[in-house]
């Protein structure tokens, strides 16, 4: 399966581009489309939009974490003292998380679980820009997971879906 660079954003947890332009910035002052370039350049494959990468630097921009540099009618960006400190807090937990990750990791290579959900994610993201399909998904995957809700808390199926009920009518 190869990866579509237009739909990679479905799959980057929110942040982590900014901390990836953190990261980036912290070596070098660069231009937009430099940023997209290196962000390619180091994952291998992930390549994001200029619909993506502009209103996120806009962003960090606004919070004061970069600032720009005109260079005739280019910009640069560069890390500001507050953008350095964020960005190191972000490399803290992001080691802290590829850590615990490892651990999760360590504990799931003597599971048969894990090979199923690898392949069932690829075929997920097989149909993930096909809409009749993807609600079909939607439901294979949330009946699913009340089947397994029910074998971790030991509750009848019923039960599960009144509670669930109960839940958002709290809410």
């Amino acid at each position: 399966m190869s990866v579509r660079y237009n739909t990679m954003e479905k799959f980057v947890p929110t942040g982590f581009l900014e901390s990836f332009i953190l990261s980036i910035l912290k070596e070098e002052p660069v231009h937009g489309y430099k940023l997209v370039e290196k962000i390619k350049e180091k994952t291998g494959f992930w390549k994001p939009s200029s619909g993506t990468i502009y209103p996120t630097l806009h962003s960090l921009l606004e919070r004061g974490f970069i600032k720009e540099i005109r260079e005739g009618r280019r910009k640069k960006y560069k890390l500001t003292r507050k953008g350095l400190k964020i960005s190191r807090e972000a490399k803290m937990i992001e080691r802290e998380l590829k850590n615990k990750l490892l651990e999760i990791l360590n504990k799931t290579t003597t599971s048969r679980v894990f090979p199923c959900l690898s392949e069932t994610l690829k075929l997920v993201s097989e149909i993930l820009d096909k809409s009749e399909k993807e609600q079909k998904a939607i439901k294979i995957i949330n009946n699913a997971n009340l089947k397994l809700k029910k074998l971790v808390d030991k509750i009848p199926i019923q039960n599960y879906k009144i509670k669930l009920k109960n839940e958002k009518s709290n809410e």
